[in-house]
């Protein structure tokens, strides 16, 4: 699964991501990889949480056939599309999946977001404006408020209180951080932080890999 941290307002969007993904079957690393597509001619992020194989797939049909479609087109269609794919693939073996679509509403002018989670049949949901994150953390209330650290902290706490799990239960967070700003109709991606956990992780993908 991922960390995904975002603020989302109606004049721009942050959104921070880690790269890890783990087996399914022991939550052990397994590569680095970006968990969101960046659509720049559709002004739209689509973010992924859960199986990581239905999101890649989600990902490339997108990319593939809706290059230029709007948020509010998307809203429309996707949920039929990842139903589908579901079923292609014969379930999703007993993961969850959430897929997250942030973007410029042209019908609204402004910025808006949606998720469709595999829970709720891939029902669109519309997202709240405020600060979202998943997994839960606690968050100190504050004003002063500073992006990318703001996010950057979080997604450490969230990599911390996943540590303290057993190693079943945890969501497995780790890699680097990647950051989205979205605001002024561009999309701008960089890389704020690498975990302390790299070089291991980065060492034990190694190894599997060559096992």
């Amino acid at each position: 699964m991922t960390a995904l941290v975002f603020a989302l307002q109606d004049d721009q969007i942050c959104v921070a991501m880690d790269t890890l993904v783990v087996s399914a079957r022991d939550k052990m690393p397994l590569y680095f990889q970006r968990k969101f597509l960046s659509l720049p001619g559709s002004n739209l992020i689509v973010a992924g949480t859960g199986h990581a194989g239905f999101i890649t797939g989600c990902f490339q049909y997108l990319q593939a056939h809706f290059q230029e479609a709007t948020i509010d087109d998307l809203d429309g269609v996707v949920p039929d599309i990842f139903r589908a794919s579901v079923r292609g693939q014969g379930g999703l073996s007993g993961l969850t999946a959430t897929i997250y679509h942030f973007g410029y509403s042209v019908e609204e002018q402004r910025y808006v977001g949606y998720a469709y989670r595999s829970e709720h049949d891939f029902r669109s949901d519309r997202l709240r404006y405020g600060l979202g994150f998943k997994p839960v953390v606690p968050v100190t209330p504050t004003n002063d408020i500073h992006f990318p650290d703001f996010l950057i902290e979080l997604v450490l706490e969230q990599q911390r209180q996943d540590n303290l799990l057993p190693i079943t239960e945890r969501v497995g967070i780790g890699g680097e951080i990647e950051f989205v700003v979205m605001s002024d109709r561009l999309i701008n991606v960089e890389t704020v932080h690498r975990f302390s956990s790299y070089e291991a992780e980065s060492i034990y993908i190694e190894q599997r890999t060559e096992a």
